[in-house]
């Protein structure tokens, strides 16, 4: 499962967003666990079976990514509305006096 994980990060890291999308059994069979031909063309049940844990891990990265991107946009919007902070607006400050 570690190695599925990993893999499904290689892929988002090479591919983007809807790396899983892009990414068939037959090219997942032959470019990612680099099975041989005649293999990928069994379709083996295992192999689908390993390809959609592969395919769920990715998306799972991939929302788990859009979703970290997405509070980040939040936090930098907040961020700059802000603007300038003087010292004795900060909470510091005031709990000094």
């Amino acid at each position: 499962m570690k190695r599925l994980a990993m893999m499904a990060a290689a892929a988002l890291a090479l591919g983007g967003a809807a790396a899983a999308e892009e990414l068939d059994f037959g090219v997942w069979c032959s470019d990612v666990a680099r099975f041989d031909a005649d293999r990928c063309a069994e379709e083996r049940p295992a192999d689908k079976s390993a390809y959609e844990r592969y395919a769920a891990n990715v998306h799972t990265f991939e929302n788990e990514k859009i979703r970290k991107q997405e509070a980040q946009r939040l936090l930098n919007e907040r961020v700059n509305r802000m603007g300038d902070v003087t010292q004795d607006q900060t909470r510091d400050n005031s709990l000094s006096h």
